[in-house]
């Protein structure tokens, strides 16, 4: 009973390997091409490059649980490539990734497995910290306050109005999950009277995330990052998606409370909090307006880019997913195929038998084993002669 259950423990991991292999490979080449064209084109607008990251993160799940994609045979094979740089002989001691996926498989999915374990204790955390923190507020009952989040949430299409609340430890806005409603955190300083036009911008770039329903896409980062925690790109993505996700707030606020670039940037500088970190994740139970110096920095300058032609948007933004969900999401990059010796031919002659040699073609496979083909053209005259091998081993 052990050894079978070994046995099977042993072909699941092997199984796994070559998934996880395949998931890190492809989705982390995504991730590149997401990033190649954020940096290359930084007018694309925010509220795309959001979905640029999402899709590059939906790439790694989609790899992870082999979803069809369509081969593109166009990287050489390792072993061919050390050999020409290297040696043979450099390259036939290298094992191959079946003995590799033996030797190794089980030892990495059981720590993949602890990591997977301590992503979701997290996760748990940071959910009943947010629990307890919205829990702990007081609710607004002031007129103006409430006024401005009801005027916003028709402006912006909002059916379910947030709870709107402040809490003596709050020191900037945010946003955090409540049961099946949002509540908004504002800070007491945001209530005095001279803070009435921060305030209304405020308000407007928390619902904006309530609009967009950035809690619940943050659960695919949290997800992937999870289950990929190990790659650093999975870290860099959820970093570039928070950025973006911010400025695409930014930007809707600005629309829906009709107010200057420059005004709402002077806000904006209010919000400058130093960076201590929080949860790995945090993103899962909460949105937070503040941001460190260096980030509120991307965020400023993207505010120069909301006059841009509404033409220009739209045109950048269609080429890009396009780009991404054409030529990126439904492809894999794999190995060339090994050449494949020519098919053989068989020519029959009436009253004569001649069976000649043209060519020989030598060649060398290794996987788990070495074998060589030794593929003879032959020419036959009578009938008899179709019964002969068109291929011999040796």
């Amino acid at each position: 009973m052990r050894s079978g259950l070994r046995y099977l423990f042993s072909i699941q991991s092997q199984y796994w390997i070559s998934s996880m292999w395949s998931a890190l490979c492809q989705g982390s080449l995504a991730l590149i091409v997401v990033w190649a064209l954020s940096k290359a084109f930084p007018r694309i607008p925010a509220r795309t490059r959001c979905w640029l990251w999402r899709l590059g993160l939906a790439k790694l799940l989609l790899q992870l649980f082999e979803a069809p994609q369509i081969n593109l045979a166009v990287l050489p094979r390792a072993r061919t490539v050390l050999a020409l740089v290297v040696s043979d002989c450099f390259a036939e001691n290298i094992p191959t990734r079946g003995q590799l996926s033996r030797n190794f498989g089980g030892p990495l999915m059981v720590l993949w497995i602890a990591g997977i374990t301590l992503s979701l204790v997290s996760v748990l955390i940071a959910l009943v910290r947010a629990y307890y923190m919205a829990r702990h507020t007081v609710s607004i009952h002031s007129e103006e306050p409430n006024t401005f989040l009801y005027r916003l949430c028709n402006q912006m299409g909002i059916t379910s109005q947030p709870r709107l609340v402040t809490v003596g430890w709050a020191s900037t806005p945010m946003t955090l999950r409540m049961d099946r409603r949002c509540v908004v955190v504002v800070p007491e300083e945001l209530l005095l009277p001279n803070r009435r036009e921060d305030l209304q911008l405020v308000l407007a770039h928390e619902l904006a995330h309530v609009k967009r329903r950035d809690l619940a896409w943050n659960w695919l980062h949290t997800i992937v990052k999870a289950l990929f925690f190990f790659n650093p790109l999975v870290w860099v993505a959820g970093r570039e998606l928070r950025i973006t996700q911010e400025m695409a707030c930014d930007e809707m606020a600005v629309r829906a409370t009709c107010a200057e670039a420059a005004r709402y940037g002077k806000t904006l500088l209010t919000m400058i909090r130093p960076s201590h970190g929080v949860g790995p994740m945090w993103e899962a139970a909460s949105t937070s307006a503040s941001s460190s110096a260096r980030v509120m920095q991307r965020r400023l300058l993207e505010l120069k880019h909301i006059e841009d032609s509404p033409t220009t948007k739209i045109l950048a933004s269609i080429a890009t997913l396009l780009l991404i969900c054409l030529l990126v999401i439904p492809f894999q990059i794999v190995e060339a195929p090994r050449n494949r010796a020519p098919t053989l031919e068989i020519s029959k002659v009436k009253d004569q038998t001649d069976i000649s040699v043209s060519w020989i073609l030598v060649r060398t496979a290794r996987s788990d084993t070495e074998e060589c083909l030794l593929i003879v053209r032959l020419r036959a005259t009578e009938t008899s002669c179709s019964s002969l091998p068109s291929r011999v081993r040796i």
